[in-house]
């Protein structure tokens, strides 16, 4: 044989005994642990034998459905995501989705139309050898789709997390909308705030025998009498009540209105807001205040019981004010550290929310005082504005922080608008019933002043003082205040009385301004308002149609 043959004969032999010892493919083992047929590649090489099948025609066609389905898809995320703002949003967030139309792509009902084809689909069975045993299908029920046209394109309402996740988006984009809004606008055009003041509150009242007319006040009515040197004394609760004070009880919470013999109110015991954390927000104040007196301590610029006109407690003060040898309004002057100190507290979000609760406060039990303020004080500002103004949310140009142990002495801050009012929130760890009482010397009143309550005062032509708390306790309070020179200086044209008088007919303005001797001080009365009249005023003042108000 041929070597050619034989190579070809052994090939062959070779191949048959392959064949024979071949044996048929064991399941394989994937590295996840599963195992998996064989005979299920086979399927793929040869084709399978053709199957029955059954069709439904549909009334719409496949491509409407689909730019139907996209379109919905789109309305519904564009509300979940908060992109689609409309102007009712929140009105559409309320609102009780009664019914929906169907969608296409939603589950059937849940009884089937009566007439539902019911015939199996019997397929070709498949055997290890390349067939599977035949199943049925479950019946396909025949329903109408409704055409484009007539279906309403209504966004879902959200549910459970979604619903959720709209109402934050809804109260984030409120909250924005009312900090641009506050950001655009001054203090003095945003009038009263009904979010922070006790408008639905009932108040009592305290009457006295005080008459707010024989209050002292220097030549035009624009500051008070310089008063005598303060005693540097403080006065202690039983000795006001042996000298005839009365003792007034207060909750530091309600608001109780001082008033005077003619129903005037006088002073405004303000309380506190109906906030369960304003209780923090003190504590907060007071700790930051606390800050900012150690480190004054520490750097040798201030030290315990270091006595000046109103205390022996470190006064940093802030703002705009006017008096004092001063040729014209300026920002209050500070060391390097004091200015340092200042600005914390100012920066302070705690001490902002007392901030604006006094002054709220003030709007809402002196709206027609609020308003001159707001008048006078808005020229001065527009007309200065190298001025820095201490806080955008209040209409008073000045702050002082009594920082530590803040008792006061009998004084009377006669430089302050002597009609004007100075709301003053006290803060710290102290029994309110043995000490730290504010008392009214002209009022004849000694007022309880628990932590974290605001009283509202006219403290240019009042004389006050607190009386002493305990060794272990501590006492700061925040005040606000606006200088009478400021008032002057505005309405005699932007300039000091000096200046005027200098003028050719300066003399005969200065008289139109402050008009015959006690004019001024009347009409100045008549911007303190009486209880019977409160809404009336409010009305007037904080009506829509009032313009910068």
């Amino acid at each position: 044989m041929a070597p050619r043959a034989r190579r070809a004969a052994a090939a062959c032999s070779s191949a048959s005994s392959a064949s024979a010892t071949r044996q048929a493919p064991q399941p394989r083992q994937t590295r996840s642990g599963a195992y998996f047929s064989p005979y299920e590649l086979l399927d793929f090489v040869s084709p399978m034998a053709p199957r029955p099948f059954e069709t439904i025609q549909l009334k719409t066609p496949l491509d409407t459905l689909l730019q139907q389905s996209i379109a919905d898809a789109d309305v519904h995320a564009a509300y979940l995501d908060g992109v689609r703002d409309d102007d009712d949003e929140e009105g559409w967030e309320e609102e009780d989705v009664v019914s929906r139309p169907p969608s296409p792509l939603t589950e059937p009902p849940l009884t089937p139309p009566t007439s539902v084809p019911n015939s199996p689909m019997p397929l070709a069975s498949r055997s290890p050898s390349g067939s599977i045993p035949p199943f049925d299908l479950p019946p396909s029920p025949e329903f109408d789709i409704a055409p484009p046209s007539s279906r309403v394109s209504t966004p879902p309402r959200p549910a459970g997390i979604e619903h959720r996740r709209k109402s934050e988006q809804n109260r984030t984009r409120r909250a924005r909308r009312r900090q641009t809004k506050a950001a655009q606008s001054t203090p003095y055009e945003r009038g009263l705030n009904p979010r922070h003041t006790q408008e639905y509150r009932r108040q009592s009242s305290h009457s006295t025998a005080f008459d707010l007319a024989d209050a002292p006040a220097a030549t035009g009515a624009w500051i008070g009498r310089r008063s005598k040197k303060p005693t540097g004394r403080v006065r202690t609760l039983p000795e006001l009540l042996e000298d005839g004070d009365e003792l007034v009880e207060w909750n530091g919470r309600d608001p109780k209105l001082i008033l005077d013999a003619e129903g005037r109110i006088i002073a405004i015991l303000l309380g506190m807001p109906d906030d369960p954390e304003w209780p923090h927000v003190i504590r907060q104040a007071a700790k930051a205040m606390a800050r900012v007196r150690r480190i004054a301590r520490n750097q040798g610029a201030w030290r315990v019981g270091q006595i000046h006109r109103r205390g022996r407690h470190l006064p940093l003060f802030g703002g705009v004010s006017f008096g004092g040898g001063q040729k014209k309004p300026g920002n209050l002057r500070n060391t390097r550290l004091f200015n340092f100190l200042v600005g914390e507290l100012l920066r302070d979000k705690y001490i902002r929310r007392v901030i604006g609760f006094q002054s709220s406060g003030f709007a809402l039990y002196a709206p027609k005082l609020y308003h001159y303020y707001c008048q006078i004080l808005r020229a001065l500002f527009e007309h200065h504005p190298e001025l820095i103004h201490t806080f955008d949310n209040s209409v008073f140009p000045a702050a002082t922080f009594n920082c530590g142990d803040a008792i006061t002495f009998d004084h009377c801050d006669f430089l302050n608008l002597v009609h004007g009012f100075c709301p003053v929130t006290s803060a710290g760890v102290f029994n309110h019933k043995r000490g730290a009482h504010i008392y009214l010397k002209q009022l004849r009143l000694v007022i309880e002043f628990p932590s974290g309550a605001t009283i509202i005062i006219p403290s240019g032509c009042v004389n006050h003082g607190n009386t002493p708390i305990q060794p272990d306790e501590t006492r700061f309070s925040i005040t606000q205040f606006a200088a009478g020179g400021l008032f002057r200086w505005v309405e005699y044209g932007f300039q000091t009385a000096k200046s005027l008088l200098a003028q050719v007919g300066g003399k005969a303005r200065r008289d139109a301004f402050d008009g015959v001797p006690g004019s001024r001080w009347q009409w100045a009365l008549g911007l303190f308002s009486k209880v019977d009249e409160l809404t009336a005023d409010r009305s007037l003042v904080f009506s829509p149609t009032k313009a910068g108000i």
